[in-house]
């Protein structure tokens, strides 16, 4: 069993062997930047390449131009929310906020697929042409499922 200077001086042998390593890896670095010919440009941190490139790129400027359709279906509440990639609401209705809907109506189970149309419609205005669908909610698929099939409805014609 070691003695306990012996664990000292163990532990400091190991610091020092870390130390040499991060001395390598900082010198292996510093010669990939070498021969990449970004020896100026100092760390790669402080280097965007990578982004610049990423914003030439065709598919990532797509990703960026993404709208989501936010479907929360609760039992007695239907709320359906277009917003932009950054999450920022474009546009957006509940059940409540229908003029042919009011009192018990808006309970009903048609309110869901009626708000989803009127927002759908809303988002043809605005000129949207693709949108990613997220529906949320406590509701049976068979629900979801109309309420998918109206926004489409609302948002195409």
């Amino acid at each position: 069993m070691p003695t306990f200077n012996q664990l000292i001086h163990h532990g400091r042998e190991e610091k020092r062997r870390t130390d040499r390593t991060r001395a390598l890896d900082q010198e292996k670095t510093t010669a990939e930047t070498d021969r990449l010919g970004l020896a100026g440009a100092g760390s790669f941190k402080s280097i965007n390449f990578v982004q610049s490139i990423s914003e030439e790129d065709e598919q990532c400027s797509r990703k960026k131009n993404i709208n989501f359709v936010h479907v929360l279906l609760i039992k007695k509440k239907t709320f359906v929310t277009v917003t932009d990639a950054k999450g920022n609401k474009k546009t957006g209705a509940s059940a409540g906020c229908l003029e042919e809907r009011k009192g018990r109506s808006r309970l009903s189970r048609y309110a869901a697929e009626a708000t989803a149309e009127h927002v759908g419609r809303s988002a043809r205005k605005m000129g949207l042409k693709s949108v990613v669908m997220k529906v949320k909610g406590s509701t049976f698929f068979r629900k979801k499922k109309k309420v998918i099939l109206s926004w489409r409805e609302g948002f195409s014609r």
